[in-house]
């Protein structure tokens, strides 16, 4: 059987990018994000994004954290501003419209009610908390609720993306990834919610490579793959911030 080849250059993955998308990206913390891609978005200057992502990433200017620094960003939809210095100046500046903060699972089950095609999900938690008058100004309008065997719930909608982009270990020619470590998160669900979906990787590998038990996410919710910084590339970059952080000795980069 033949399958496609999904290899695509990083700048021709990004250029379905787009000024004025919804653009998802897959990370926790500054773990497992797909960098090539991220430097690739900063040299565009494509701007007007809404992006949709779990955490604002890693402080000390690392990767994503400069989107909120280079005017690219309109609007953030996620948990928290305050990992970084450069989204929690945003926020409270107003240069990126933030409407409301989401519990992470509340954020993640949006996402995976836009992977599934669900009309949304009913989340319980935050009720008579996060519906306080004034919590979240600009939303514009009171957070709808239904009650379902009499409990409560948030009718939170569902998220999606004109673009996503995930960060895997490798990935065969056709766009089957295998995850490691942290990156394991809920990258499956953020690129199934996406309209066309980028996977940037370690490794790139012939089709039937990666055992099937191993893949996290199918060829067939990937449009591209692209090859990011090498395994060993990665660990560098890593330890180099996280030493200029304070966080590791400067010995660990030796």
């Amino acid at each position: 059987m033949r399958y496609a080849n999904k290899v695509l250059s990083v700048d021709e993955a990004i250029a379905h990018v787009r000024s004025g998308c919804r653009l998802m990206l897959g990370e926790f913390v500054g773990a497992g994000e797909p960098a090539c891609c991220i430097e690739a978005l900063l040299a565009s200057g494509i701007g007007q994004l809404t992006l949709i992502t779990n955490t604002p990433g890693l402080r000390g200017g690392f990767l994503k954290a400069r989107l909120f620094t280079s005017g690219q960003l309109t609007e953030f939809i996620g948990t928290h501003v305050g990992t970084t210095d450069e989204s929690t100046q945003a926020y409270l500046t107003d240069s990126v419209r933030v409407a409301e903060f989401f519990p992470m699972g509340t954020w993640a089950e949006k996402v995976r009610a836009g992977a599934l095609g669900l009309g949304g999900a009913l989340v319980p938690v935050g009720v008579g908390i996060l519906d306080q008058p004034g919590m979240f100004p600009k939303r514009g309008a009171p957070k709808p609720t239904l009650t379902v065997d009499g409990m409560t719930c948030f009718v939170e909608p569902p998220l999606r993306a004109d673009v996503s982009i995930i960060k895997g270990w490798r990935a065969d020619t056709f766009g089957n990834v295998e995850f490691r470590g942290t990156a394991l998160q809920n990258q499956r669900d953020i690129a199934m919610a996406g309209d066309y979906t980028i996977v940037e990787v370690n490794e790139i590998v012939e089709v039937g490579t990666i055992p099937p038990e191993r893949v996290g996410c199918p060829g067939v919710f990937i449009n591209a793959v692209v090859q990011g910084l090498s395994l060993d590339e990665q660990h560098a970059l890593y330890k180099h911030h996280w030493t200029k952080l304070g966080r590791l000795p400067a010995a660990a980069e030796a």
